[in-house]
């Protein structure tokens, strides 16, 4: 397979070439390339497939249904590969749980994490790494020994830790940012400083062990600020905590009810701030899809979530790339090569020897979105299954 004339872009930048794709790897990139299947890309841009470390099933219940249905929608999204968060319905944490999820044959590359603790104890984290697990995810707030434990492990297994920064106690009282908005909407709020202190808690932990942490949906500048500062921290920031602020919850709107909750325009612009300076390390679309049942009641009682893997690609190239805050080579890097980097496997580039998950996106074409209304950018991903 060859796909040509296109506009081919990766962190490193643009250029325009020729792909040839054999055997679901990048063999060669230059130029009049020839084979018996051509795809005529005619100056679209062909980028990397973006890898979504922080992604959920529908309900977060774990069944072949809801895994094929993330598929679906991650093909949608031009998305080649994403991290399953484990807390599931059963939570991923023992070896029949993990088997049953690796066992689905998916359109995208699904890396399943696994829990760092299970029913008050520790997970068998050695050998469901031996299993195939991608990596250890824990929220932050797990008791202290048993935290402390699961650095060792990763310590000893030479993994990062993929770290929610959550205090459940915070959010036991609070549906949504604790701000204007919420005394408007006589609802609880949930206060900046659980986000800000958890990760405090956890860089002092990675410091200690020497243990890399991808901090989960991060949300404040604040906490920006902090794992910059760190030695083996990143951050991850949910694209929606960059584009939109806790006034789209107004008229108690449970579509914009995510977790972490969507905060004050003034943090969202330093968070798009931190974005120019370079202190954000991935962008996820926090996908977290909830039934209607689960959405169309009160805001007090709605879930927490957002349906948003299959459009990533078009929400983040509308919103960050077209209105110039960042350009295609950028997006790139946030979206697939710094994500590839906590996979450990050939992805995220458009280089020979690379996997070829790639996506051929045509900015003049668009979609329509629940949230976020026309979108610009249509998908298709290329490349070929080994």
């Amino acid at each position: 397979m060859v796909v040509k004339n296109a506009k081919v872009v990766d962190f490193r930048g643009e250029r325009c070439a020729d792909v040839l794709i054999q055997e679901g790897v990048i063999k060669k990139i230059g130029a009049n390339l020839s084979d018996d299947e051509i795809i005529e890309a005619q100056g679209a841009y062909l980028l990397p497939a973006a890898i979504d470390l922080n992604v959920r099933v529908l309900d977060d219940r774990i069944n072949t249904t809801n895994l094929y249905a993330l598929g679906q929608e991650a093909l949608q999204g031009g998305v080649g590969a994403v991290a399953l968060i484990p807390d599931t319905s059963p939570p991923v944490d023992e070896e029949i749980s993990l088997e049953f999820v690796k066992s689905h044959a998916l359109p995208m590359k699904l890396y399943p994490l696994v829990m760092g603790t299970k029913e008050q104890g520790l997970s068998e984290i050695s050998i469901l790494l031996k299993k195939g697990a991608a990596g250890v995810y824990t929220p932050s707030d797990i008791n202290p020994y048993l935290l402390a434990r699961i650095f060792e492990y990763a310590k000893m297994h030479q993994i990062p830790l993929h770290i929610a920064p959550r205090n459940k106690i915070f959010q036991d009282v609070g549906v949504m940012n604790e701000g204007k908005t919420a005394f408007e909407l006589g609802l609880g709020g949930i206060d900046t400083l659980e986000e800000k202190a958890e990760v405090a808690k956890v860089i002092e932990y990675s410091e200690h062990y020497g243990v890399p942490v991808l901090f989960k949906g991060v949300s404040t500048a604040r906490s920006l600020d902090l794992i910059a500062d760190s030695h083996y921290c990143y951050a991850e920031v949910g694209i929606h905590h960059l584009l939109l602020s806790e006034e789209a919850c107004a008229g108690y709107n449970t579509l914009a009810k995510i977790m972490p909750p969507l905060r004050s325009e003034e943090e969202r612009q330093r968070l798009l701030l931190a974005l120019r300076e370079g202190k954000i390390d991935l962008i996820s679309s926090l996908h977290s899809p909830r039934s209607r049942v689960a959405k169309e009641v009160s805001f007090q009682e709605a879930a927490f979530g957002i349906d948003a893997l299959a459009y990533l690609l078009p929400l983040a190239y509308t919103h960050l790339v077209d209105t110039g805050i960042i350009d295609m080579p950028k997006l790139t890097e946030l979206l697939s090569a710094n994500p590839a980097c906590f996979l450990g496997e050939k992805l995220g580039k458009i280089e020979e020897g690379y996997v070829a998950q790639l996506v051929l996106f045509d900015p003049d074409k668009g979609i329509e979105t629940p949230l976020y209304g026309r979108l610009q950018g249509s998908v298709r991903i290329v490349g070929e299954k080994r």
